[in-house]
């Protein structure tokens, strides 16, 4: 027996809203879905339009008698409906059903599509004006990514490779000797791999660093990012030949001093550190003491407080000091370079190497400075730690032990702790190179020894500049010593070599003389100035106090006399004082002096 099933129930099973109306638009059926598309109840539409349902123009537009009508788009609320309009054929011309598919989801998903391929081609734009060649490969092995710069580098168009497998654009790889395989196979990124080859004549060197693909814990495949050090390699081959050349004679700069100097790529004794606090006096002390020895050296203090002129005195107050001084910061160069420049390399190690010697061989019998120790890669900080402990080294690509007789200075410019904590000190070399902990305190916990270098470099470059300053106004010397100097005795050298460019034929550092910066700093730390008291100024009171108080006292009324007989006008009262407008400015600011008629 055939189930029974009505046209009723058909109708409003349908899932597309559908309408019952006559030629001219009145709705006198609608399906379940068609209520809740127009939020109807039963018996609410008996004469309710179709133009009133849909009052959208473009559907009146296309609403014709007789003539079925497909896909006319609408915007309901926030819903997109596609509307079919289809008449009824005879005995019933008059009749038509309009059929209203809900399309908001579909537009939703197709405009997500089109976001996200237009993202995709922005981010690829972004890649290929990188300076870095990046391939990415799917777990197949299939190229995924290929942009620009590496095809610069591999002479291979990045549309001819895209979804090729690896094996046939380079048939001379397999999966064992692919960095990305490997990468992809061991889930774990390969530290950086140098590589050497030859583009159309030139030698290329690279290096390259693979890292696996996962997208919620899922392994989806593999890039590999290479970076030209074709120019870098050649700069540092430069570096090497200069450093391994020996200084004939040692001057000393504008005659600065006269005493002996020794020829070993120094420029400072233990004499060039000024100073008068106590605490700097006891860390000069200490490391005067350990130049006696030939224990390793860590050196710990901010940026531009010292450390380099702490590490030459050492080295020159030591036994070492008719040996090399050699001083290499860590952070100018990129791990294997660093290696190869530490210690040393033999023709064939790799494209283009020579037999040279590293720098602990250059420093033999003498002094190796490490600077910036924390800027150096964990693994190559393990290299050295076992040079250290060992006393021995061996060339890149050399089987050869050297014997090395070399005392280490290091210096970092953070507290150790927080770099082993966050993984940029191995704590095994801290502990190696921490023999004797020397720790020079930032100027600012210093503030004694201010004056005494604000003297120092007025000396030092008022010859070069060929000035003839004798001091700084008090007012600035003040405001030196409540700066909180964050590049310490480097910064203040910079700020009096900035101040004395400035000096024409003054024989005193003022106001006018700061670097911008300063001069905004001084007058932001002066409280703003507040109404003063009437005053009389037909007589000078008796003051107490001392002579520098009373003159403050008869500046300030002075200046209040200028500002009433030029009716507050700054300009006339400074021409009146003879000083500038910034001046007075920054006196009102001192003295908190403000004029009202």
């Amino acid at each position: 027996m055939k189930p029974s099933l009505s046209l009723t129930a058909i109708w409003n099973f349908c899932s597309d809203a559908m309408i019952l109306t006559n030629e001219s638009g009145e709705a006198f059926a609608l399906n379940r879905a068609a209520m809740r598309l127009f939020s109807f109840t039963s018996g609410s539409t008996e004469t309710i339009s179709i133009f009133e349902l849909i009052p959208d123009p473009s559907f009146s537009k296309h609403f014709k008698p007789r003539q079925p009508t497909t896909g006319i788009s609408i915007l309901l609320g926030t819903q997109e409906l596609s509307i079919s309009v289809v008449p009824f054929p005879a005995p019933h011309p008059s009749y038509f059903l309009v059929i209203i598919k809900n399309i908001t989801e579909q537009q939703n998903l197709k405009y997500q599509l089109q976001s996200a391929k237009e993202t995709l081609r922005f981010c690829e734009m972004i890649f290929d004006e990188m300076s870095e060649g990046i391939c990415a490969i799917d777990t197949q092995g299939k190229i995924q990514f290929y942009n620009k710069k590496m095809g610069t580098l591999d002479l291979r168009e990045p549309q001819a490779v895209k979804g090729k497998r690896v094996f046939e654009v380079w048939p001379n790889i397999t999966e064992e000797s692919s960095t990305l395989f490997t990468s992809l196979r061991l889930a774990k990124p390969l530290s950086q791999r140098e590589v050497h080859f030859t583009n159309t004549g030139k030698a290329i060197t690279t290096v390259a660093r693979t890292i696996p693909l996962k997208v919620d814990g899922k392994s989806i495949g593999a890039v590999q990012i290479s970076s030209d050090i074709t120019e870098k390699k050649h700069l540092t081959e430069i570096i090497r030949t200069l450093q391994t050349k020996e200084e004939s004679v040692l001057t000393s700069q504008n005659n600065e001093d006269k005493r002996k100097k020794i020829n070993n790529h120094t420029r400072f004794q233990f004499q060039d550190i000024i100073c008068a606090n106590r605490e700097m006096r006891k860390t000069i002390e200490h490391s005067y003491r350990a130049a006696r020895s030939s224990s390793n050296v860590l050196i710990t203090g901010e940026t531009g407080t010292g450390k380099e002129l702490f590490a030459q005195s050492i080295h020159n107050e030591s036994k070492r000091r008719n040996k090399p001084f050699i001083a290499q910061n860590c952070a100018a160069l990129p791990e294997n370079l660093l290696e190869s420049l530490l210690f040393g390399t033999i023709a064939g190690s790799f494209t283009g190497a020579v037999d040279r010697e590293g720098l602990f061989e250059q420093a033999q019998g003498g002094t190796l400075l490490l600077d910036e120790i924390n800027s150096m890669s964990l693994n190559l900080q393990a290299k050295l730690l076992r040079a250290l402990q060992e006393k021995k080294i061996q060339r890149l690509g050399a089987s050869r032990v050297i014997d090395v007789d070399v005392r280490i200075i290091a210096t970092i410019n953070e507290e150790p702790l927080k770099a082993i904590e966050e993984k940029r000190l191995r704590e095994d070399l801290f502990y190696r190179l921490s023999v004797v902990h020397i720790s020079i305190p930032p100027l600012r916990q210093r503030k004694e020894d201010i004056l005494v270098l604000i003297d120092h470099f007025i000396q030092k470059h008022k010859k070069k500049l060929d000035v003839h300053v004798k001091k700084m106004d008090p007012d600035i010397q003040n405001f030196f010593l409540d700066y909180q100097w964050p590049g310490n005795v480097r910064q203040l050298e910079h700020a009096i070599e900035g101040c004395l460019n400035l000096i024409y034929d003054e024989d005193i550092i003022t106001f006018e003389h700061l670097p911008p910066t300063f001069r905004e700093q001084m007058l932001e730390s002066l409280a703003q100035p507040i109404s003063p008291p009437a005053k009389s100024f037909s007589h000078v009171p008796q003051w107490e106090g001392t002579l520098a108080e009373q003159l403050e006292k008869i500046e300030v009324l002075l200046i209040e006399k200028a500002l009433q007989e030029t009716n507050g006008n700054i300009t006339k009262a400074g021409s009146k004082l003879g000083v500038s407008r910034q001046n007075l400015n920054y006196k009102l600011k001192k003295y908190q002096i403000s004029f009202s008629n």
